[in-house]
């Protein structure tokens, strides 16, 4: 069997790490790093933040794309001079170019994923993170209520809000999805997304030309990653290379979801393989090459 393609990393074994470009240029400021050229990504960068309170990411425009998940707590986000309040499972994208930072204002710590494509430079590499002017807070204007065209690129996932349980065929059944962010919401280089599984159900066995990457936020599943099973629980992460074989195999009485990235966008067409079809495939031509006379 070929080397595994894929990383599986539970929540007991995430450790703190280095701040990449950020150190020097943050204060409160903790990181647990899941995902990048050394884990074997070559598309994202993936880490777990944690802001503490009174601290702040000082101001900068980057040459990727950052994408944010809210976990915990609250965390402000400066754009462009707008100030946004983010909370619990709040989302939302700062696109390249774009200046803005952060801080934590409140007496609670802030947790959040942050998801960086195209993938980081490693440190001593080509410059793709620049900071600018030190930012006055009490000078930004403030945040803007709902509807207002100043909070593009910015949502929330309401809890209880998911679709019943679909069944589209034999490998897939028995999931819901709700996009957070993909291209329609204004991404260039990735979705995001959250699958439930609430009632059991199947992701047979696939692969595809893409990364993905899946945070379990409640619940528990049984996985099959590249011939290697186990079973994630809450706060656990994984990955899958492209071309990774892998399935999900929810369990009634276990209900399941998950956080999941896929980066760079999946194309129009040909996103997804069903290896049990392609499988049969194989079964049939080898039957009718053995019936030949």
């Amino acid at each position: 069997m070929p080397a595994p393609i894929h990383l599986v990393v539970s929540a007991g074994d995430m450790r703190e790490g280095g701040l990449g470009s950020l150190d020097g240029h943050c204060r409160g400021l903790s990181r647990v790093t899941l995902l990048d050229r050394d884990a074997g990504s070559v598309h994202a960068g993936y880490a777990l933040n944690t802001l503490q309170p009174g601290g702040a990411i000082d101001r900068s425009i980057r040459a990727y794309e950052t994408t944010i998940y809210m976990l915990d707590g609250v965390l402000e986000l400066e754009r462009d001079g707008t100030r946004f309040t983010l909370g619990r499972d709040d989302y939302g994208i700062v696109s390249t170019g774009v200046a803005h930072a952060y801080r934590n204002a409140s007496e609670a710590p802030a947790r959040y994923v942050e998801v960086t494509t195209p993938q980081p430079k490693p440190a001593g590499g080509w410059q793709d993170v620049f900071f600018i002017e030190t930012l006055d807070w009490a000078r930004l204007t403030p945040a803007p209520k709902a509807g207002d065209p100043r909070r593009k690129l910015l949502g929330h996932y309401a809890a209880g809000s998911m679709p019943p349980g679909a069944h589209m065929h034999g490998d897939l059944q028995g999931f819901s999805i709700r996009y957070f962010v993909d291209r329609d919401f204004g991404a260039v280089h990735l979705n995001m997304f959250t699958v439930e599984f609430a009632k059991g159900g199947i992701c047979n066995h696939h692969d595809h030309p893409f990364e993905e990457a899946y945070l379990i936020l409640e619940g528990d599943v049984d996985i099959v990653f590249d011939g290697r099973a186990y079973t994630l629980k809450t706060g656990d992460f994984a990955w899958t290379a492209v071309g990774s074989r892998h399935a999900f195999f929810p369990v009634e009485g276990r209900p399941v979801r998950w956080l999941e990235i896929q980066t760079p966008q999946p194309p129009t067409q040909e996103g997804m393989r069903w290896h049990a079809r392609w499988e049969e495939l194989g079964r049939i031509t080898c039957a009718s090459r053995a019936a030949r006379p």
